[in-house]
């Protein structure tokens, strides 16, 4: 009877032992493959939802994530019904973000860079206004380069070039959001 439960005591030891360490490898590896994921991937995960994005120290969106591509994410802003696309690089804070993530790989969308989505807008022609690190800047895109924007300026927002609009060239470093007008 006593080594009975001796045997018992280890086996019950021995099992607790092993449940221990596959909670423990589980969690390791849990942490490892959060580990690997990027901004993007939590983005393409919040798909469908409302978040806040605060984009250096004084601008805030909010909106529901339509689209997330190599280096960007398009909101539809709540309230102006806008199409925004935001660099991910010009997002300091996010509020709403989910835990889960969908990796590019599981997309069905091909992965396009910003460059691609602003030389879109630019053959669409609308006037934009693009926040920038140094302020906002309305007009339309005329060329995107591989890390510069040129922008037709319109100063009071009219809808043809008129009399005081310039070329302005805009960083891509420098960019914070795209918003359509």
């Amino acid at each position: 009877m006593r080594f009975e439960r001796i045997f018992e005591d280890l086996e019950g030891r021995f099992a607790h032992h092993e449940r221990e360490e596959m909670r423990a490898v589980s969690e390791d590896l849990a942490r490892a493959e959060r580990a690997q994921l990027s901004l993007g991937d939590r983005l393409r995960g919040a798909g469908g939802r409302t978040l806040t994005l605060h984009l250096g120290s004084v601008l805030r969106l909010e909106g529901v994530v339509e689209d997330v591509g190599e280096g960007w994410v398009a909101l539809h802003e709540e309230g102006g019904g806008r199409r925004t696309v935001v660099p991910l690089t010009a997002i300091a804070l996010l509020e709403g973000l989910p835990v889960r993530a969908r990796p590019a790989e599981e997309s069905l969308r091909s992965p396009l860079g910003l460059g691609s989505v602003l030389r879109t807008i630019a053959r669409d022609r609308g006037v934009v206004r693009l926040e920038t690190t140094a302020g906002g800047v309305m007009g339309r895109l005329a060329t995107v380069g591989a890390d510069a924007v040129d922008v037709r300026s319109l100063p009071t927002g009219e809808s043809g070039t008129v009399p005081g609009s310039a070329r302005i060239t805009v960083a891509m470093d420098a960019l914070l959001a795209v918003r359509p007008r």
